[in-house]
């Protein structure tokens, strides 16, 4: 299943590339195919009966949903998301400064909401496993510079430094597919052989080899010289973080907690992207600017020598904080 990901990436990849010209459609297939699978699951997912958290106790009901911190919580994403991504495109007009104090103040929210719910959607208890904190630090440095501040910015080097066309970009995308399933396939014969925070601390590390492979390049350089072996061996950090990370969830945090450690897990990944391609776009803009209000090359440069500094600062925090004891991902935690 987690080979999925990096191949589901690489078709979208392709779609969108052969799509280019009638952008609506993009769009358009994205979501004939969501309705299709929508009914795939509608009758292929089982009933599933909720169960109590302890033996003996009654089973959670839709009336103990947390409702409020449901709010808060979609709320302040959504103010966040929108605010950052409109942020660079609106030239920081005030509305997206509201809309991240808006998002500041529901967070906040959040947080008493979470402290006086029967159920609550991210409990605060969930923090005080130790090895928590600091591996969704690590996380949001590694994920958010990995797709904020090299990822997308590989894509503008390809497309408007080096002119490439979009479906030549999208094929430039296909050895991120074939490592990925070939790295799925090395975590499923190794995270019971080595402790998991070696294979987290790996894979920070080989987050940084994107921006590594592209700092050297120019309009000039080749895909096979350099473009080509970054993007192979970046992939094996997504694949890998998310494998340790979700060894960490099942075998340190307590079942009960599990479903909120993974929903947070996966938001901590959407909102540090956003807010590292602000900052990104930041750094990019003071650094070389062009008179179309396009990044320039040693915007992009600077942009990776950012995210390059981010990736060893979660390397560093996982290598010092992060533990996953390989006889603890045996088992799950109840």
């Amino acid at each position: 299943m987690a080979a999925t990901a990096p191949f589901g990436f690489s078709l979208g990849a392709l779609q969108g590339g052969a799509l280019y010209q009638h952008l609506p459609w993009i769009f358009g297939s994205n979501a004939i195919i969501c309705v299709l699978l929508c009914a795939a699951a509608w009758f292929a997912i089982p009933p599933l009966k909720p169960i109590a958290d302890v033996s003996g106790k009654e089973a959670p009901s839709i009336k103990q949903f947390d409702y409020i911190g449901g709010f808060c919580a979609a709320g302040g994403c959504v103010c966040l998301l929108f605010g950052l991504t409109q942020g660079p495109v609106a030239s920081w007009s005030p509305y997206t400064y509201v809309l991240i104090i808006i998002s500041a103040l529901l967070f906040v929210g959040l947080f008493f909401a979470e402290r006086n719910a029967v159920r609550p959607l991210i409990p605060n208890r969930l923090w005080r496993t130790p090895g928590f904190t600091p591996l969704m630090i690590a996380y949001f440095l590694g994920f958010g510079s990995f797709f904020g501040c090299w990822q997308f910015y590989a894509i503008q080097f390809w497309l408007r430094i080096q002119h490439a066309s979009p479906i030549a970009v999208a094929l430039y995308h296909i050895p991120n597919a074939l490592v990925g399933v070939l790295t799925t396939l090395i975590v499923a014969h190794t995270l019971h052989l080595v402790p998991g925070h070696y294979i987290y601390t790996v894979s920070m590390l080989a987050f940084t080899l994107g921006p590594a492979f592209f700092l050297p390049q120019t309009a000039n350089t080749t895909y096979w010289a350099l473009s080509f072996p970054g993007i192979s061996l970046v992939t094996f950090g997504p694949d890998l973080a998310f494998a340790a990370a979700s060894i960490f969830i099942t075998s340190n945090v307590e079942r009960s907690y599990q479903g909120s450690a993974g929903a947070l897990l996966v938001t901590n990944q959407n909102l540090s992207s956003a807010i590292m391609t602000s900052v990104a776009d930041a750094i990019g803009t003071r650094v070389s600017r062009g008179p179309d209000g396009e990044i320039g090359l040693d915007g992009l440069h600077a942009i990776w020598w950012f995210a390059l500094a981010a990736q060893l600062l979660a390397a560093l925090v996982t290598i010092i904080w992060v533990r996953i004891p390989k006889e603890e991902e045996k088992e799950h935690v109840t």
